[in-house]
Parts: C-alpha cells; structure tokens; sequence
C-alpha cells in the first residue's frame, strides 16, 4: 500500500515539472502575449464591440 502512495507522489511530481517546464518555454518564446492578443480580440468580437 506504501509503495502505491509513494509511485502516486512521483507520478504527481513528474507530471507537474512537465506542466512547469512547459509554461516556462512557452513564456520564454513569447506565446502569453499572442494567446493574449487572441483573447482579447474574440472577447470585443463576442460583446459586438469590435
């Protein structure tokens, strides 16, 4: 029961350095700011103001 818990932590651990590296390499490569530009852009479209 121990080592389930145990290989669970390490998979959970894994899994969030991943998701961490991830978001790291998409800030480094500019991304946040055309997922903004996008968002922003649908969200006038949306209310009709744009």
């Amino acid at each position: 029961m121990k080592k389930l818990l145990i290989n669970k932590n390490l998979l959970a651990v894994i899994v969030m350095l991943i998701g961490i590296g991830l978001i790291v390499i998409g800030l480094l490569s500019g991304d946040a700011v055309s997922v903004l530009n996008k968002a922003r852009r649908i969200c006038m479209e949306c209310i009709g103001i744009g």
